[in-house]
């Protein structure tokens, strides 16, 4: 696609080399299609690369009653088992009340805040013992923190128990390391 600046910006043109800019935009425009085009495979490539890790290597290994080998050039495969868990974000509050209910409450970490204006630091001061008597509401959020959450709710799947899928997006596999 040819631009052509004498239309679009005449007054300019007098002043500037127009071919200059065309070129440039030009050059811009290719240079922002090769990004895509690299963005794609690299995405493509991340996929096999997953593929390989997580299905063909662990396969191959197991076959060969291998957790772990070293290579010829002194490099160290591993694979090891993972597991992932988080809660979907649309289940947030269930989810949580599911862990209290389940008794693994004490990972919910339940944040109050409340905003005070330049030069209140004594009402703030007040407010940790009176906050609702000094007229200021809390806002309150609960979360679990992500790596908390994965080794509470793995070692709840180890003895045995079911993790609501309902709740929680939960992954198990394997994954190839090499060192």
């Amino acid at each position: 696609m040819n631009i052509d600046v004498r239309k679009f910006a005449p007054k300019q043109v007098e002043s500037v080399n127009a071919q200059e800019l065309t070129e440039a935009l030009e050059q811009f425009k290719s240079i922002g299609a090769q990004v895509l085009a690299t963005e794609i495979k690299l995405k493509e490539l991340k996929s096999q690369e997953k593929y390989h890790s997580e299905f063909v290597i662990p396969e191959i290994m197991e076959k060969m009653g291998l957790s772990t080998m070293t290579m010829r050039d002194g490099s160290e495969i591993a694979v090891k088992k993972v597991y992932s868990a988080k809660i979907k974000a649309e289940k947030k509050a269930q989810a949580i009340q599911w862990l209290r209910d389940n008794g693994l409450g004490d990972i919910v970490k339940n944040n109050i805040s409340v905003a005070f204006g330049q030069g209140e630091e004594n009402k703030a001061m007040a407010y940790a013992t009176l906050a609702k008597e000094s007229g200021y509401e809390p806002s309150q959020s609960e979360k679990v923190e992500p790596q908390t959450l994965r080794v509470t709710m793995e070692d709840w799947k180890n003895k045995g128990n079911e993790v609501p899928q309902d709740l929680f997006w939960v992954f198990e596999g394997n994954q190839t390391k090499v060192k």
